[in-house]
């Protein structure tokens, strides 16, 4: 991003406060994960070389990257490799074929819309793109394009076909022919021509060219879900059909014919396989073979194979001496798991093997994801998934070659020969041979616990050339970041987190400081606060003490019969202080512990951690239980101390200081609200109840507690349901146990329909933020002052933080200096085809003076959601928020941590300066086709004036030059093309004047 363009996007001067975002637009990534998605999709070429593509997020949203690899493994398009695409949301999915002067590529792109278009680019074998750098659409029409093959023309260019969801009634395949110069042929419509488009159901799409610059088809076809028929159609350059609009009917037999594939058989026509249920539900193989005419040459297909069990999975590919082989999944020897058979059939539909198949591969556990391609010698090599030693998910990858005849050479293993038996999983293999005979094998692999691709090469003996189970193409880590913190520490926040980039080993707790400047103090993505035990670590809570430097955390990890609770003490260095490698157990019982909660309180004397949990030592009566730490060592005995033992089911809310607070069962009506103070030698102070302080005992149920401390006390807050609505209580509590408050609680917020706490910040008085469903539409935020009596002392029921025609959720409250600034989830820009939540704040002063605009000052407006903030303040009143975002999710969600700086009062230093008193508006918006632009100045009065319009990346898509004070902006760019769905900035600028930066959002 240009420095200009962060500025310009982040800023807005209100009622006299500036609002500045210090680091780049939508924030910077604590933890950012590359995610890749591998989908099995290289191509050979003819230098000895292959090339690989694949998706990752890496650059936060989901690219496409290829690489190309020579016959000795060396990377050609540098470590990185080659960024294929990286427009903005998600690009995947891709397919390459290799074609005269490079290779092509294809991938299904969500830049436009949610449910996904296509798009294509070549690129030379230097790795550089020929096409338009953003690439060149094939598709952009409404609903879904999935699901891509490739063929190349023979001409330097390709053909592309895809499941279309265009017509009502079902799905249909639809398919493009794009030329070497990367315009769509003559005969072509621009968003693709129907291939198979009749009533009910087409996919399943198999795809070969047909040796004259044209295309065979082979489909799946479902008019009702009792039926599916195998079609087959030829494709011309032009776009027509020498076969007939609806293509030939291949088989129709009883029951469902599914899953085609087809292989060329050497002789300028096609064999197609395909699993077929005509003679059992589980299935069988068939084969049919096609010319060029559209004959159907072996007049009834024929049986691969025809038996027991679950045949399925079947792949085909060309014979060297003609003819196809043909692979399949087999339960024919164990109903539950599957082995590999094989088959080759010459072109007379004479099956050359054992009339049952060879097979391939009948190891303990599953066999499956078969690959294959031939050998130069009649024979192929097969490379399949093989869960022989340690069942799902450890997965290996295993390879075998067969001759001519059907025979394993000499010296190969009978069960095939070891490809990658690494750690982990290993998925989804892929094979490819090169001119000179050399195999390229690749998969995925979860050795480390994230997904990396890796690689072996073999010469045509199957001799290993590369080191023993592969190396690597590319690697990031993945999963997600969740149940996150960020703790104040001076000038240098600490953010603490669950992480499951591990996830196939273990979950493991991880932290990062951040720097005023947008720097990390631990390597990037964070660092364990512990080793790997193997084993995950949950439920984490986490405080500091930052006199000492040093984190404390808490969590739930299960290495025996039991979730134990643990506890580590680290530096803000990284180093392990309390135990130097795997944490402290807090009480070695049997039984679990559950819902831990840390606290710390500085004494002259030392510093205590104060840990409570939620204890099943009893099962049928879960009591709280505690632990204080000092110096890294536990102070009350080896099982911790006995906060409470009521008759009933206890769980652990909060711990502050030496206050242990928990809602608990009453029975099996309601949850109440209980409170205890414990002193540092584990006992109960005089004046506090043995089982805890009930501060509410209403009807309904009471939780969600939490705690601050107070000159007087303690103040408690809680989620409340005695009026049947969930309303919002509170209670203080002396020290010495006296409650202040009426019994029950004061009604903090008691209006119609919902009111959910956040949290709450004491200074001389009370201050809390929530979410309110008052209206009965959405949430809304709301914000209130109280004095120590728990009287609103703003206006009554609250003041209006976010009031919108939308929801504003999850609300964050912050203080700096005399100001108290909220946080929140905003789907205000929110649409149909964009679904997602922004990121806003709002900030008052402490009399309720509202400080920016209506609408909140922006903080995030990236992709997807930005949601759940949280936020803390360093030694000078900077300001820094983290929220939980969801920029890299792709066909699941997936969960990074982000962050904001507000203001620098340390050196504020100001780009420009904006005019508070310039009101820019544009309506409608959002909008489809265009929009007016008005702003309250007139242009005579300002010099040059222009209306820039922005995208989603800051870049300048239009300037608009207004000559009175509005502007239709027609929803173009620069060069007079419709810009695509989505948001957009604008901005007024003169040489004397400027405005703020407004959003509009744009449908298509």
């Amino acid at each position: 991003m240009k420095k200009e363009v962060l500025v310009l996007m982040m800023i807005i001067l209100s009622m006299g406060l500036l609002a500045q975002a210090q680091w780049q637009t939508d924030g910077i990534p604590i933890r950012q994960g590359v995610n890749i998605e591998w989908f099995r999709s290289g191509i050979a070429l003819d230098d000895g070389s292959v090339v690989y593509v694949w998706s990752d997020t890496r650059r936060a949203d989901r690219d496409v990257w290829g690489q190309k690899v020579d016959s000795n493994g060396n990377l050609e398009w540098g470590e990185e490799a080659v960024l294929i695409n990286g427009e903005i949301n998600r690009q995947e999915d891709i397919v390459v074929i290799n074609t005269e002067g490079g290779v092509i590529t294809a991938w299904v792109d969500f830049r436009n819309e949610d449910a996904g278009d296509i798009y294509a680019q070549k690129l030379d074998y230097n790795g550089n793109l020929l096409w338009d750098p953003i690439g060149v659409p094939l598709c952009l029409i409404e609903d879904v394009q999935i699901s891509l093959n490739i063929i190349n023309d023979a001409d330097g260019g390709a053909y592309i076909i895809w499941e279309d969801s265009r017509n009502e009634g079902g799905t249909d395949i639809y398919g493009t022919h794009i030329l070497a110069d990367g315009t769509i042929a003559a005969g072509w419509d621009a968003n693709g021509n129907p291939i198979a488009s009749s009533n009910g159901i087409q996919n399943q799409h198999t795809f070969w060219e047909d040796g004259e610059g044209g295309a065979i088809i082979a489909w799946h076809d479902t008019p009702n879900p009792e039926e599916g028929d195998i079609y087959v159609q030829r494709i011309l350059s032009d776009g027509s059909f020498p076969w007939g609009p609806t293509g030939i009917l291949l088989c129709s037999s009883d029951g469902v014919q599914e899953k085609p594939k087809i292989a060329p058989d050497g002789t300028g026509s096609f064999i197609i396989s395909w699993r077929d249920r005509r003679n059992e539900n589980d299935g069988d193989i068939y084969a049919q073979r096609v010319d060029l005419n559209g004959n159907l040459l072996w007049g009834d297909e024929i049986e691969i194979y025809v038996g027991a069990g679950i045949q399925r999975n079947a792949r085909i590919t060309k014979s060297s001496d003609n003819g196809a082989f043909i692979v399949w999944e087999d339960g024919r020897n164990d109903f539950y798991y599957k082995d590999l058979y094989t088959q080759k059939v010459n072109t007379n539909g004479d099956l050359l093997w054992d009339p049952a198949g060879v097979a391939l591969c009948t190891e303990n556990d599953d066999q499956l994801n078969p690959r294959l391609i031939s050998d130069f010698d009649g024979g192929c090599w097969i490379v399949w998934d093989d869960a022989r030693d340690q069942g799902y998910p450890n997965v290996d990858i295993y390879l075998q070659h067969l001759d001519t005849d059907g025979n394993i050479p000499a010296g190969w293993n009978n069960s095939g020969k070891i490809i990658c038996i690494a750690a982990g999983e290993q998925f989804s293999p892929l094979v490819k041979r090169n001119t000179e005979g050399e195999v390229f094998i690749s998969w995925g692999d979860l050795r480390t616990g994230s997904t990396g691709i890796y690689m072996q090469i073999l010469d045509e003996n199957g001799l290993e050339l590369l080191a023993e189970n592969g190396e690597i193409i590319y690697y990031g880590l993945d999963g997600n970041a969740e149940n996150y913190q960020i703790l104040k520490n001076n000038n240098h926040p600490v953010i603490v987190w669950k992480d499951t980039r591990f996830s196939s080993v273990a979950n493991q707790i991880y932290m990062q400081t951040l720097n005023s400047d947008g720097s990390f103090g631990l390597e990037d993505n964070g660092q364990p606060i512990t080793q790997m035990t193997g084993f995950d670590q949950e439920a984490m809570d986490s405080t500091i003490l930052p006199e000492e430097n040093l984190v404390a955390a808490v969590w739930e990890e299960i290495r025996g019969d039991f979730k134990q609770v643990y506890a580590q003490g680290v530096d803000t260095n990284g180093n392990f202080i309390w135990s130097q490698t795997t944490g402290i157990v807090l009480a070695e019982v049997f039984g679990s512990q559950e819902f831990p909660k840390i606290s710390v309180r500085n004494t002259d004397r030392e510093n205590q951690y104060f840990i409570g949990w939620t204890d099943f030592r009893d099962v049928f009566n879960p009591d709280i239980y505690g632990q204080m730490i000092v110096n890294g060592e536990k102070q009350w005995a080896d099982e911790g101390i006995q906060i409470s033992s009521r008759d009933g089911q206890d769980e652990m809310t909060d711990v502050v200081e030496n206050f242990y607070i928990w809602q608990g069962w009453i029975g099996a009506s309601h949850k109440n609200i209980f409170i205890k103070m414990i002193d540092e030698n584990g006992n109960t102070p005089a004046g506090w109840p043995e089982d805890g302080l009930e501060i509410c005992a209403a009807e309904g149920n009471q939780g969600n507690a939490k705690g601050i401390l107070v000159p007087e006390g303690i103040l408690v807050i809680w989620e409340d349901k005695r009026n049947g609505n969930l309303d919002i209580y509170g209670q203080l509590v002396t020290p010495a146990g006296n409650i202040l408050w009426q019994e029950d609680g004061v009604p903090l917020v008691l209006l119609d329909n919902d009111q959910e706490p956040s949290n709450f910040i004491y200074d001389e008085d009370i201050f809390m933020t929530w979410s309110d469903f008052r209206n009965g539409n959405d949430y809304d935020v709301y914000m209130q002052k109280y004095d120590n009596t728990g009287s609103e002392l703003w206006t009554e029921n609250g003041l209006e933080i976010a009031v919108k025609d939308s929801a504003q959720v999850y609300p964050y409250l912050v203080q700096s200096g005399d100001y108290f600034i909220t946080f929140f989830e905003d789907y205000y820009y929110s649409t149909a085809a964009h679904p997602n939540s922004d990121l806003y704040a709002q900030m008052v002063d402490s009399e309720g003076n509202v400080q920016w605009d209506a609408l909140g000052y922006e903080i995030c407006s990236a992709i997807k959601n930005q949601s759940k903030p949280q936020a803390t303040t360093d030694n000078s009143n900077n300001v820094y928020v983290i929220w939980q975002d969801t920029r890299s999710s792709g066909k699941t969600d997936i969960y990074n941590i982000y962050a904001q700086k507000l203001f620098d009062n340390t050196a504020v230093e100001n780009d420009f300066e904006l005019e508070k008193s310039i009101e820019i508006r544009n309506y409608p918006n959002p909008f489809r086709n265009s929009t007016e632009i008005s702003f309250n100045l007139n242009v005579e009065s300002m010099t040059n004036p222009e209306i820039n319009i922005y995208n989603i990346k800051g870049q300048i898509v239009n300037t608009l030059k207004p000559e009175e004070n509005k502007i239709i902006w027609d929803g173009k760019n620069a060069a007079g093309k419709t810009v695509s769905s989505g948001i957009y900035f604008y901005r007024l600028e003169a040489d004397d004047h400027k405005s703020g930066t407004r959003k509009m959002v744009v449908l298509r």
